[in-house]
């Protein structure tokens, strides 16, 4: 449609502007888009509000952290004697917070022993009698020490059986993370004055921390660990041996493996 100059000038009256030809239409450039308004930002709903992010976690305490409470205990031990130091563990002074309703020092040659016997904590019989090994484990640990040399009493005892625990705990729990640092810093100065030459562990409790490995008790014997500069061997413990006498010849195989390792 063409336009006079009469419709031109009445369209800008009005604000129309129209090209005077086909060549300024191509000519004109293309009006610019109307700006659009940003759409408001809408809170999401409680449901599906954005879930916080967790803050790391906390580090794993290394080493030296785990082995303060242990290192603790073995500074209020050093420089005590043997008599001062059964008296410490027998009133339960060197276990700190332990409950245990009452403790065992151990019993065997002193002041000085070839072997050093460590056991689990000690059982309700033994708690019960006041003495580690009573009845058949405490004649069974006689016979298996016997056959290596060795004997708790007599006329030359050579060994000294002490638990890695002195007391049971109550109802049978598993003893506390703080009772184990404590037992094996007592057992620490034990070994100090008894300077035996060989380490004999008893039971998976006593295996597994003197050793310190996780595995289960028939995975760390057959090989000679060490513990604080001394040959360390693990075996079963009596009662289980009374359980499934199968296995006594594998102990006598572990105390074989005990002989043939304590220095000359």
């Amino acid at each position: 449609m063409s336009w006079d100059s009469r419709q031109r000038a009445m369209l800008a009256e009005m604000g129309l502007r129209l090209p005077a030809s086909a060549a300024e239409v191509l000519a004109e450039p293309a009006p610019a888009p109307e700006p659009v308004a940003a759409a408001p930002v809408v809170a999401p709903p409680s449901s599906l509000a954005p879930v916080p992010v967790r803050p790391p976690a906390a580090p794993v305490p290394g080493p030296a952290a785990v082995t303060a409470p242990q290192s603790a205990v073995r500074v209020a031990l050093a420089g005590l004697d043997l008599d001062a130091l059964r008296a410490a563990v027998l009133d339960g002074r060197a276990c700190g917070a332990c409950e245990h309703r009452s403790h065992l020092f151990g019993r065997g040659a002193l002041p000085r022993a070839d072997w050093l016997v460590v056991t689990d904590a000690p059982t309700e019989a033994d708690e019960a009698a006041g003495q580690l090994f009573v009845a058949e484990p405490g004649r069974l640990l006689d016979r298996m020490l016997l056959a290596a040399g060795q004997r708790l009493a007599g006329d030359a005892p050579s060994a000294f059986v002490a638990p890695l625990v002195p007391g049971r705990a109550p109802r049978g729990r598993p003893p506390q993370p703080h009772e184990l640092d404590a037992g094996e810093a007592q057992l620490a100065r034990l070994a100090e004055l008894l300077q035996p030459r060989l380490v004999l562990a008893i039971g998976p409790l006593a295996a597994r921390r003197l050793t310190g490995l996780p595995d289960p008790l028939g995975r760390l014997r057959g090989r000679v660990h060490a513990w604080r500069g001394l040959p360390l061997v693990v075996t079963y413990a009596p009662s289980y041996l009374l359980r499934s006498p199968a296995d006594k010849s594998g102990a006598w195989d572990d105390l074989r493996l005990a002989l043939a390792s304590r220095p000359a």
